[in-house]
């Protein structure tokens, strides 16, 4: 079974960001789970932008 999370961050913060990946890792089994020592990792992170009061949903450019 393919597990998914999801975390909601209210701000572009840098602070707040770390925070939601670092929530969002702990849901999967954190993140030494899958990353060994000295690994590079890209994180995209899908961020979303609400239009006309939550209506419609953009992606971030």
């Amino acid at each position: 079974m393919t597990k998914v999370a999801v975390v909601k961050s209210d701000s572009y913060d840098t602070q707040i960001v770390e925070q939601a990946i670092t929530e969002l890792l702990a849901h999967l089994g954190g993140m030494s789970k899958y990353i060994q020592p000295g690994a590079r990792v890209l994180v995209k992170p899908n961020m979303l932008e609400g239009v006309d009061e939550g209506k419609c949903v953009t992606t971030h450019p």
